[in-house]
């Protein structure tokens, strides 16, 4: 039985782990903190996501602890509607709407799945040896596996041990995100453009609702003396309800802040039987809500190669290519409707806006079409 050796516990890792196990690869995961990380945040999934996550097995687990088929659209700071997503049109086109629900509850799930025992925690990696396939531990554990597979983020160890030299590069954003207790009666979910900065906030089970706000900010800047809420109390000043009840409903010690950050699309991302997967291979910016999503793909397509192709380094080669050819577009637009959302010019900002508001539906469903309308699971392995 071959053995892969996952180095990051995070979404695209444990998905990797369950995909690989589930086609009689050995995969254990191994994770630099202490337990999983609860980042503390939701997530959206769209259905390019779910509809792997569903192949695997795991569509009871998904609808205990998430809200599905969510409607969305997009606001300017007075209320004023400038565009709408509905679910029953995403669910039509797309087999499902966006899929809502809580990181820590996600991770608990493919954690779950994998097996614990299959999970090593306080491992964090000092040491890849490429051509002896080994991997030491800042503990002093070292194993010896088939493959390697890097999934541990944006600043990835395994990434640097393959001699990438290149940079994240920033935004010019920050963001602060939290999950708060409020009742979703009357609640639309929605993403809210002003000048230079926005407002997102999307219902999760148990009467919370997950929010995230955005503003150009110079990197490495902190929040002030007084606090994460009192400064994003003063940023979103006069927008529309509930926002700045929202905010209120999260103290400081809840409100996770984190500047921004992508890559330049790579031309390869490992060597020999060492490869990367999710963030370690092409961190995207949140403006797609397909960071997550593209890592679920990556774990799947991933183990689809390797069931093709009896040759390890060729079948990560076959991966590399294809998840390439899909992930860097998403990467780009990514960026580019991240640029496009945080205008901050008065004038600008208007055209942006009568732009979105005079986009036809079905021009907008048309652009979602080649990456949620996408499926891993019936996409071809061959690249011919």
């Amino acid at each position: 039985m071959l053995k892969f050796v996952i180095i990051g516990a995070g979404i695209g890792g444990l998905t990797a782990a369950i995909a690989l196990r589930q086609r009689g690869i050995d995969a254990q995961v191994f994770e630099k903190t202490p337990t999983l990380h609860d980042v503390g945040a939701g997530i959206a999934l769209w259905p390019n996501a779910v509809k792997v996550l569903r192949k695997l097995g795991l569509d009871e687990h998904l609808a205990a602890i998430s809200l599905t088929n969510v409607d969305g659209a997009i606001r300017r700071s007075t209320g004023y509607y400038l565009a709408r997503t509905l679910a029953a049109e995403l669910q039509r086109r797309f087999g499902g709407g966006m899929v809502i629900l809580h990181r820590k509850d996600l991770l608990e799930v493919l954690a779950g799945t994998v097996g614990h025992d299959n999970i090593h925690f306080d491992h964090a990696l000092s040491n890849l040896s490429v051509s002896e396939n080994v991997a030491t531990f800042a503990n002093g554990f070292a194993v010896k596996a088939d493959a390697f597979i890097g999934a541990d983020g944006l600043h990835s160890v395994v990434r640097s041990q393959l001699g990438h030299t290149d940079q994240p590069v920033y935004s010019g954003y920050t963001a602060w995100r939290a999950v708060v207790s409020f009742p979703r009666s009357g609640f639309v979910p929605a993403e809210t453009w002003g000048r230079g900065k926005r407002f997102g906030a999307f219902p999760v089970q148990g009467d919370r609702v997950y929010w995230f706000a955005t503003c150009n900010a110079t990197a490495g800047e902190r929040n002030p003396p007084d606090g994460a809420q009192a400064h994003l109390l003063s940023l979103f000043k006069g927008w529309h309800e509930p926002i700045e009840a929202l905010i209120r409903a999260a103290d400081d010690a809840c409100i996770l802040r984190n500047d921004i950050y992508d890559r330049d699309p790579s031309p390869t991302w490992g060597q020999g039987r060492v490869t990367l997967l999710g963030d370690a291979a092409h961190p995207m910016t949140p403006n797609l809500g397909q960071g997550a999503c593209q890592a679920i793909e990556d774990a799947w397509q991933l183990a689809a190669c390797l069931s093709t192709q009896s040759d390890v380094a060729a079948a990560l080669n076959s991966y590399e290519t294809r998840r390439i050819k899909r992930t860097t577009p998403i990467l780009l637009s990514s960026r580019r409707i991240g640029a496009f959302a945080q205008l901050e010019n008065s004038l600008l900002c208007t055209l942006r806006d009568t732009a979105v508001r005079l986009t036809p539906d079905s021009v907008t469903y048309r652009s979602l079409e080649s990456v949620i309308g996408y499926d891993a699971t019936t996409a071809s392995t061959s690249l011919h």
